[in-house]
């Protein structure tokens, strides 16, 4: 009798534990299969956030660099998070912007579309720029400029053609790319 206790009770911690909603964190650290260097920016989206970050990488001779990626991760903090992006990063480097795009797209169960998240994203690279510009079907729109210590970033969800950067302020802006 006493063992069919400790069965039930083990049975249920168990199921407990298995129940347990898994913090955004925890996801970053091990489900996203880059080193997370720092994360830049989180957005909210349908179903889930994008989230913008550096991740540090080696090239051909085994140099260091840091590259900017997203991922888009699945969830919310009541029912826990999963990495549902598909996970890569692409570098490259440019005097004044560096321009990233990408898209990510989540399906039900059978195998339908139920969302596109489409993104635009980068860093900035020339101190003179302060505005980011991009090119849709609506026409320009501004882009969300991110600055902290690692650089000056910047990111929208949306499907844009081409970025430019801007100098100045708004009575005199000056077109840099």
């Amino acid at each position: 009798m006493k063992q069919k206790w400790i069965v039930v009770w083990l049975t249920v911690m168990l199921l407990l534990t298995a129940c347990r909603a898994v913090p955004m964190n925890q996801v970053i650290e091990k489900d996203i299969p880059f080193n997370v260097k720092e994360v830049i920016h989180t957005e909210k989206v349908k179903d889930g956030v994008i989230l913008l970050y550096v991740t540090r990488q080696k090239n051909e001779k085994r140099e260091e660099f840091d590259a900017v990626t997203v991922a888009y991760l699945k969830g919310n903090d009541q029912d826990g998070w999963e990495n549902a992006g598909h996970n890569h990063w692409d570098y490259h480097k440019d005097e004044q912007v560096n321009v990233f795009k990408d898209v990510f797209y989540d399906y039900n169960g059978n195998g339908d579309l139920e969302t596109r998240i489409p993104v635009i994203y980068g860093k900035i690279e020339d101190s003179k720029i302060n505005i980011v510009e991009m090119a849709g079907n609506v026409g320009m729109e501004r882009a969300y400029v991110i600055k902290n210590e690692s650089g000056r970033y910047f990111f929208k969800v949306g499907d844009y053609e081409f970025v430019r950067g801007l100098t100045g302020n708004e009575k005199g802006i000056q077109l840099l790319k």
